[in-house]
């Protein structure tokens, strides 16, 4: 548990949420208790066939013609992969069925959201928020859009690849991003651009963002661990008032001193926390839906999300 979840106010919170849960939550993932079961019957005849034919078909096709062909492997790799789609595919479509069931209830508890799988946030955003190396392949997973505390949010699963073409024509994956984006509306208004990346010592010279300058800051602590770019120098310390520079270092011990890094832009602030921890699964496949561990540890999720508004004081209209 974070240090945020041992006050009063998260001990409140909990309280009414397992009210919530008994009166809302729960009758829902009761109700879809029948289909995880269906789709549970689809994976388990599924195994036994793979487990029984795939076998035998590749035992065979050692046996054939196209055992002197290199091309063997390609097609048992090529079988594999059909496999394991196969196997997943009852998973997959559980998920996309009842995830929209539960999951808007859910985020609904502490504020007003609408939810969506697969969503995403606007990826021209996400560039030119300078907080990722170069990508041409994104996923969504659980994506949350509505309002908390009288701040607008967007909260979203991301999944940011770079793919390439070797000199025999093969894929060449790169994982540049993993984790969560949290995009909140601010209550300053600013017109420039200010990106604040973890600190990498000597290897800052790769940090360098195009259009923007280095920012020089007086928070000792805040300068060990963040470099800040701007185009704006002057904007960017009207931002970054020595009370949000503080409450950024709190964020940053908050999630264990994790890659955290921030992005000013449009009047927003867009937050990536890497994680490679699957986020807000709350219903279960291979487990009854009832299962209230993965619900309380939803619900420790959303509640250390929601209380970076509180810790930055996002909803105040304030000086920062």
């Amino acid at each position: 548990m974070s240090e945020l979840e041992h006050d009063e106010e998260y001990f409140e919170l909990k309280n009414r949420f397992d009210a919530y849960y008994n009166e809302t939550l729960l009758p829902i993932l009761a109700r879809s208790e029948g289909k995880r079961r269906l789709y549970l019957v689809m994976f388990v005849i599924l195994l036994g066939m793979g487990t029984l034919f795939y076998p035998a078909i590749i035992v065979k096709l050692w046996q054939s013609d196209l055992s002197n062909d290199s091309g063997i492997i390609g097609v048992v790799l090529g079988l594999s992969c059909l496999v394991i789609m196969l196997l997943c595919g009852p998973i997959y479509a559980y998920k996309q069925k009842v995830k929209p069931q539960i999951m808007p209830d859910f985020a609904n508890f502490f504020g007003s959201f609408y939810y969506q799988y697969e969503g995403k946030i606007d990826d021209t955003l996400l560039r030119q928020s300078n907080l990722f190396g170069e990508y041409n392949h994104s996923m969504g997973d659980d994506c949350f859009i509505g309002t908390y505390g009288g701040v607008r949010v967007s909260i979203s699963e991301e999944k940011l690849k770079l793919i390439k073409k070797d000199f025999n024509n093969f894929d060449i994956r790169k994982n540049v991003f993993e984790g969560i984006c949290i995009l909140f509306e601010m209550n300053k208004n600013f017109k420039g651009r200010t990106v604040v990346l973890k600190d990498r010592k000597m290897f800052n010279v790769f940090n360098k963002i195009k259009g923007l300058q280095n920012v020089k800051l007086e928070d000792i602590r805040f300068e060990k661990y963040f470099e800040v770019y701007s185009d704006d120098q002057i904007e960017a310390r009207y931002l970054l008032t020595t009370g949000l520079m503080d409450r950024i270092l709190k964020l940053r011990d908050l999630y264990d001193g994790k890659s955290i890094q921030f992005s000013f832009i449009h009047n927003t602030l867009l937050l990536a926390i890497p994680t490679k921890q699957n986020m807000f699964e709350a219903n279960s496949f291979f487990r009854s839906n009832a299962n209230k561990k993965k619900v309380d540890t939803v619900f420790n999720q959303f509640y250390t999300i929601f209380s970076i508004i509180k810790l930055l004081k996002l909803n105040q209209k304030i000086g920062m």
